[in-house]
């Protein structure tokens, strides 16, 4: 009779973190079943292109037996266990859109998807489960913020996307209190490229804040000054504050996989976030540095008013006010006391942030036209 091969269900494999993960765990000899929407011949295409930007070539894993392909998708049915038992379930399917828009999400993936994959769970009696959530669960807390559940609901959050994650926890916390179940959260912060090439899939965020600059660039310029504008524009903040915590897409990742693999870690909460972010001044004149600007100045931002009389630099730049200002008032400290246990223990270096990493996050980007290029391919 053929040995057991230990085996991980992963959900999300074609997503942002998902694809690293799926990297990380094959590297190391794990048995993955990964769902795909349907239909699985186009999915399973885009997997393997994906992948393949990270060298890993799928058709390899699949002919190979350590990878498994099989339709599924949260929060519809998923597939019977028909290649064996699963040892446990890596739950990194979600949906990222920040406020409800009439389409039932971020609640209908993130909060029924965690259902349906509780229940399938309970049928075919697997008993440990890691769970991709959010650092900013935490909603509008402002002091330390630990990791362990947090038993009550904060009294308000950020975006409704933090809110579906915060309930999809509470529903986790009640499947592992049954008797046998384990369960593992992670944590990441708002992920941003692979920390040596820049390799991202994902370009909201950061992107899209770096994304406005450059625009701000090109449409405000006078060209008067060569290389460098100097262009006149306040900014909502203080120059000492941390900036919005970032994390390397890689980093999650590799941490990820070294929680899966070693069952002394599971049962914990992993906060994968970065433990000494730079701080806004460093930012902007990183900033500047790339496109070539002058003229930014730090304003109060705490009145939580939107800046009035805005010049067109700063409309340009601040279209998004809602939506950013919220960030830049907002920067818990985040403990991250087992994740720096497992940092240590692998010797995991955290890629910290530098003007030369924020430099070839940014290159990736351009050279992707703000994401445009990787949209034509997903189309075809």
């Amino acid at each position: 009779m053929e040995q057991h091969r230990p085996t991980t269900l992963l959900t999300g494999a074609t997503g942002f973190l998902g694809q690293f993960i799926l990297r990380d765990l094959l590297h190391r000899k794990r048995r993955v079943v990964a769902l795909l929407r349907a239909p699985l011949q186009d999915t399973r295409h885009r997997l393997a292109g994906l992948l393949r930007q990270l060298d890993v070539e799928v058709e390899d894993y699949v002919k190979s037996g350590q990878l498994i392909l099989r339709e599924g998708a949260l929060p519809d049915d998923l597939p019977d266990g028909q290649w064996g038992p699963t040892d446990d379930i890596v739950a990194c399917a979600a949906s990222l859109q920040l406020y409800s828009n009439g389409n039932g999400e971020p609640f209908r993936t993130n909060v029924e998807g965690t259902t349906v994959l509780i229940d399938w769970a309970r049928r075919h009696d697997v008993h440990r489960l890691h769970a991709v959530s959010t650092a900013y669960v935490c909603g509008t807390k402002s002091q330390r913020v630990m990791e362990e559940i947090h038993q009550e609901r904060p009294p308000s959050f950020q975006t409704q996307y933090e809110e579906s994650k915060w309930i999809a926890e509470a529903a986790l916390a009640e499947w592992a209190r049954e008797n046998g179940n384990i369960l593992t959260i992670l944590r990441p912060s708002f992920l941003v490229g692979d920390s040596t090439t820049g390799y991202t899939t994902q370009f909201g965020g950061f992107y899209q804040f770096a994304r406005l600059i450059s625009l701000m660039k090109t449409e405000c310029s006078d060209g008067s000054n060569g290389e460098i504008s100097n262009i006149p524009h306040r900014i909502p903040g203080r120059p000492e504050d941390p900036i919005q915590n970032f994390v390397p897409v890689d980093y999650a990742a590799r941490v990820i996989a070294e929680v899966v693999l070693n069952p002394e870690y599971h049962g914990r909460i992993y906060h994968l976030t970065d433990p000494a972010p730079p701080c806004w001044d460093d930012f902007k004149k990183w900033m500047e540095t790339y496109f070539g600007i002058t003229g930014g100045y730090f304003v109060d931002a705490d009145s939580g008013g939107e800046l009035a009389d805005k010049s067109v630099a700063e409309s340009l730049l601040w279209e998004k006010y809602d939506l950013l200002v919220p960030r830049i008032r907002h920067h818990p400290v985040f403990d991250d006391t087992n994740a720096r246990t497992v940092r240590e223990a692998a010797g995991v270096r955290y890629p910290s942030f530098s003007r030369e990493r924020v430099f070839t996050f940014l290159d990736y980007a351009v050279s992707q036209r703000w994401g445009q290029k990787a949209n034509r391919r997903h189309a075809r």
